[in-house]
């Protein structure tokens, strides 16, 4: 197994080495006092090595532990310990180990106002001739050298702030640190607290070195700007190139792995804790220009078809990524693709369920969804998907829908207008958003809806019709005029004698009045129907009949069947209602 050694004593190196004890993953940390130790989490996986070493000391350490090529060394350290860099570098090197280094992310920009420079004794000489307190933030390694160079009336008014160990302690006791200057706390620090004590100890000028973002860097700056305090910033010494944190974690690791998150809505507090955990550990992340907005990812992709995104993984080598979906994973969503894609190409997988449109929905109306059909027409709003939507409202109290879009409305409202169904619409939109707005409207009040947007629909109708056991249509139904038709008592046994299952492609032959096709098509809309008539006035009065029962999955072809089905599929089932002497 690939051995794994940190050098910590920063942030980073103790956010990185938690990551790899959450997933199980041995590895040695190195820290240089017993307080680095201490701040450690216990874990079983976590082996931690306390002492300073040369650069002789971590080759041995090395060898102890039997690394090579194989094993990695992670450094972690601060960018300000330039020795001890060197030092892991050139024992890792020596050894032939592979070596990353951990740069510290800075995205804090340093103000014009502020004064700069290479070390701490320009600064303190700076500052010696200054008025007012100054808070020196660099460090206890820093303080025997800013010591040495101000005065003691200067140090008088110089406030520490330190780790609280007594090694520290010792040392501004040692420079004659007043006890009340001396603020033991371990950092980073937010801006309030950072404030609070510059508000507290009448601080003028802040010492700080360029810590990056995980020092807490960005923090002071904004502490100092609200309490008019003086900026003096020790610059990083060397310009560094390396790897963050995610990159480290996922190089250890060496597992392609792809997160399928349910995101809900959008709204980023609707995130499982799970989610969370798994987008802090991606180097990437996918999905709609909506859902991206709020994900705190270094790269993001707007992208959210499987073949695309396995294509940026393998291209941009990246290890884990994350995939967002509205709403929830298993819930009409394009989940079950990627899953699919994602498994052939044996890339590790997990899926993280989301709260679904429908359950919110349902939470903000107090409403119960055991009882309701649950539906979607996102990308799929045909006239023969309408006609399912308009059957499930037909037989449903409840009938909770999935939306492409708004103006989805209006054409479902005109299909009920059509009807005999009484129903209104509770129309929720921008759920979890700030622009969130629930609407409830009749159908009539529905059709005139011009509204746009992403959105889900409740449709209630108090009255449901209860679904026939046996769904036959009798003769009455039927416009006949002149043209002969296919009698129930026959239509209804040949039905039952060609068993038709969910699917079947089924030709009516002769279609006459289209009784049998139409019959036929009203039991399943994933039954395919196609009629065939050769007299006009016959496929004229069939599309009539079609367009009285509302159905969508049935269609006339016009001419002789034995010069049509040439060209045609191969059906599973036929009806011969009437050849004309060419049976």
């Amino acid at each position: 197994m690939k051995k794994t050694v940190i050098f910590s004593g920063t942030t980073e190196g103790r956010i990185l080495s938690g990551m790899l004890a959450k997933e199980g993953f041995a590895h040695t940390v190195c820290v240089a006092t017993d307080y680095g130790r201490d701040v450690m989490e216990d874990d079983p996986s976590v082996t931690v090595h306390v002492g300073r070493m040369d650069g002789g000391e971590i080759a041995a350490f090395f060898k102890e532990l039997d690394m090579g090529e194989e094993d990695i060394v992670i450094d972690a350290t601060h960018p300000y310990a330039l020795e001890v860099t060197e030092n892991i570098k050139k024992a890792s090197d020596t050894l032939g180990i592979r070596y990353e280094r951990i740069v510290r992310k800075d995205d804090a920009c340093i103000p014009d106002s502020s004064s700069l420079y290479s070390d701490i004794t320009e600064c303190a000489k700076t500052v010696e001739k200054s008025e007012g307190n100054i808070l020196l933030t660099t460090g206890s390694k820093e303080l025997k050298e800013y010591c040495g160079t101000v005065s003691s009336e200067t140090k008088k008014r110089t406030f520490v702030r330190v780790l609280p160990t007594s090694e520290s302690i010792d040392m501004c006791k040692a420079e004659n640190i007043e006890p009340d200057h001396i603020i033991a706390m371990q950092g980073p620090f937010g801006q309030e607290l950072n404030e609070a004590l510059m508000r507290q100890s009448d601080i003028k000028h802040l010492i700080t070195k360029e810590s990056g973002e995980a020092g807490g860097f960005k923090e002071k700056l904004e502490a100092a700007k609200n309490c008019g305090v003086n900026v003096y910033v020790i610059t990083r010494p060397v310009k560094e190139t390396g790897i963050d944190i995610i990159q480290a974690f996922n190089i250890i690791t060496a597992t392609k792995k792809l997160y399928l998150i349910g995101a809900g809505m959008g709204d980023p507090e609707l995130l499982s804790l799970r989610a969370k955990e798994a987008l802090d550990k991606c180097e990437a992340v996918f999905g709609s220009k909506r859902l991206l907005g709020s994900a705190a990812c270094r790269r993001k992709f707007e992208l959210y078809k499987a073949e695309d995104i396995l294509a940026v993984l393998e291209k941009e080598g990246i290890q884990r990524a994350a995939v967002l979906f509205s709403g929830d994973t298993g819930f009409f969503s394009g989940a079950k693709q990627l899953l699919e894609a994602a498994e052939r190409d044996h890339i590790k997988t997990e899926v993280i369920p989301g709260i679904s449109s429908f359950s919110f929905l349902a939470s903000r109306l107090k409403e119960n969804y055991d009882d309701a059909s649950l539906l979607s027409i996102h990308g799929k709003n045909s006239d023969s998907d309408l006609a399912v939507v308009i059957d499930k409202i037909r037989y449903n109290k409840k009938v909770f829908l999935l939306l492409s879009d708004l103006k989805d409305v209006p054409k479902i409202a005109e299909k009920l207008a059509g009807s005999d169904i009484k129903a209104g619409f509770v129309i929720g939109r921008d759920l979890s958003g700030k622009d969130e707005k629930i609407t409830e409207l009749s159908a009539e009040e529905a059709i005139d809806c011009r509204d746009e947007g992403i959105a889900i629909v409740l449709i209630k109708n108090d009255e449901p019709e209860r679904r026939p056991l046996i769904n036959v249509k009798k003769d009455g139904f039927f416009i006949r005029d002149s043209v002969p038709m296919t009698k129930e008592c026959i239509r209804h046994e040949s039905l039952i004698r060609l068993d038709l299952k969910e699917g079947d492609l089924f030709y009516d032959i002769g279609g006459g009045t289209g009784s049998v096709a139409i019959e036929a098509a009203a039991l399943s809309p994933k039954l395919k129907v196609v009629t065939i008539e050769k007299e006009r006035e016959a496929c004229s009065l069939i599309r009539k009949n079609i367009d009285k029962a509302g159905l969508f999955n049935v269609s006339v072809l016009e001419g002789r069947a034995e010069e049509l089905l040439e060209s045609m599929q191969k059906p599973d089932c036929v009806f011969i209602g009437g050849s004309t002497g060419g049976l």
